[in-house]
């Protein structure tokens, strides 16, 4: 898929992922290099089902230094309040999808 030709409708509005790049470039100052990065990540994001997204968080946050019981905790919290439809998932159901 081309990517650069790809858009969105947001409100009845649509808008192109060059645009969205170029937006990046001249709100933020990100170079091209860096805008076409950051769109590439929030696709990537969004693509994401619900227990991809807590398998990578997991690990994102333990790189970080995170202890489990505050991850599982944290990631609950997002869970909430991501575009995906999530179930409500506690901090033990949370453990247990990622460890089994």
């Amino acid at each position: 898929m081309d990517l650069a030709r790809h858009a969105w409708q947001i409100g009845g509005v649509s808008i192109s992922v060059a645009e969205v790049q170029q937006r990046l470039q001249s709100v933020l100052g990100l170079s091209q290099k860096q805008a076409t990065r950051a769109v590439d990540e929030v696709l990537d994001s969004l693509g994401l089902e619900v227990d991809e997204y807590i398998a990578r968080r997991h690990g994102e946050l333990q790189a970080e230094g995170g202890n489990n019981p505050e991850i599982f905790e944290r990631i609950a919290e997002e869970l909430r309040a991501l575009r995906f439809k999530a179930p409500e998932l506690s901090a033990r159901q949370i453990r247990r999808r990622i460890y089994g």
